[in-house]
């Protein structure tokens, strides 16, 4: 049976991939051209995702999971070494840390870069955008306080999935230089995950290698 992960090149879809690959299940990949609207076509509303956005994960049973962050607590724990096992003192900070980055860091950053959709007067555009930033600012501060200096991630030497996902949300920062600046153990966190093999690999089906 068969993962299909439905993606597009500026989506949730980065952190997703690198933990199918990690994982060793069978997957293939849809690319969704968001850019020319495919994500807001009748067929992928209908049979994908009824609000009409990306990622959306299809599971082998047909069901499908169209949260990023439920994505990451799904794969996390079928990739070997990257989810504390339930039970484990490390799992409910993991739980958090995914949380964290689906309910607090994600949609920050969709209020940068998509505040068009989001904020319907222009003249409180501009606003809404640096609030944002400084929002994200704040945010990026607590997962530097975390970082406890045990290991470049959360939890000590080896990645888990709520890294994975914290550094494809730095990505996104609109002023990344200054964020690795700030922050020298979130941007060691990202820059490791950026250095595993399939997260390279994710990038380069991305574009963005």
């Amino acid at each position: 049976m068969t993962y299909t992960l439905y993606w597009s090149r500026y989506a949730g879809s980065l952190a997703p991939l690198c933990l199918l690959i990690e994982s060793g299940v069978s997957f293939e990949t849809v690319q969704i051209d968001t850019r020319q609207g495919a994500h807001k076509e009748e067929g992928y509303i209908r049979d994908v995702h009824p609000l009409g956005t990306v990622p959306a994960l299809r599971l082998p049973d047909g069901r499908v999971l169209l949260e990023s962050g439920a994505m990451i607590l799904h794969l996390a724990d079928l990739a070997p070494g990257f989810a504390p096992e339930t039970g484990s003192k490390e799992r409910p900070a993991f739980l958090d840390w995914v949380l964290f980055g689906a309910a607090t860091l994600y949609p920050t950053c969709q209020r940068i870069h998509q505040t068009e959709g989001i904020v319907p007067d222009e003249a409180a555009r501009d606003a809404t955008r640096q609030w944002a930033i400084e929002t994200l600012d704040r945010s990026w501060e607590v997962v530097e306080r975390a970082l406890d200096g045990s290991g470049p991630f959360l939890f000590g030497a080896r990645p888990s999935g709520a890294d994975v996902y914290l550094a494809m949300l730095a990505l996104w920062h609109p002023e990344p230089d200054r964020l690795d600046g700030a922050y020298p153990k979130a941007a060691a966190m990202k820059a490791g995950v950026l250095e595993l093999r399939s997260m390279r690999q994710t990038l380069d089906l991305h574009g963005l290698g």
